[in-house]
């Protein structure tokens, strides 16, 4: 646990990077929650069978997901900036933060952390989920497309309508066709 230098105390002026910091953190639970709304979504579409909407709804997680990645960024500028100020570790947690923090921010960040925790969970359940449901969907295409396979038709190169197997063999295109 980090310890403030030679007894100091933490007093209200660091009040402002403390505020800092909230403020980060409320932005970034904020993207969790609509990475996790856009991830629920690309569920509900491939629940649905609506591969019509998987191109844009996977933009939009993509999107998000580089959200998250900036206030990710954001977060870590904000708090390293903090523990600077305090002369702690550029590693110093949000834990360890709340732990050493003056009223009301042991309380604030506490919350944060234990709400982030509990989106980015949530979103691994709602990713396991969607990749379990995109291989079913990937197994029943190859199925189904194995299926149709065996019984291809086409033309040969007099024209007449044939049937291919499974190991039929190519397909010839007439030109005149």
């Amino acid at each position: 646990m980090p310890k403030l230098p030679s007894g100091a105390v933490i007093t209200a002026d660091y009040s402002d990077v403390f505020a800092d910091v909230a403020s980060v953190l409320w932005t970034e639970r904020e993207t969790l929650e609509d990475l996790l709304f856009r991830l629920v979504e690309l569920q509900l579409v491939l629940t649905a069978g609506s591969t019509r909407w998987l191109n844009r709804v996977d933009e939009q997680v993509r999107a998000a997901m580089e959200r998250l990645q900036h206030g990710e960024v954001m977060r870590s500028i904000q708090v390293e900036t903090l523990a600077e100020r305090l002369d702690l570790p550029p590693t110093t947690t949000l834990a360890e933060l709340a732990s050493i923090a003056p009223e009301p921010w042991p309380l604030v960040l506490t919350e944060h952390r234990a709400a982030l925790r509990s989106l980015v969970a949530e979103i691994d359940a709602v990713a396991v989920e969607n990749r379990r449901l995109l291989q079913a969907g990937s197994k029943a295409i190859r199925e189904t497309l194995e299926r149709l396979g065996e019984a291809v038709a086409g033309y040969d190169a007099t024209g007449d309508a044939v049937s291919y197997g499974v190991t039929g063999g190519s397909f010839l295109l007439d030109a005149q066709a």
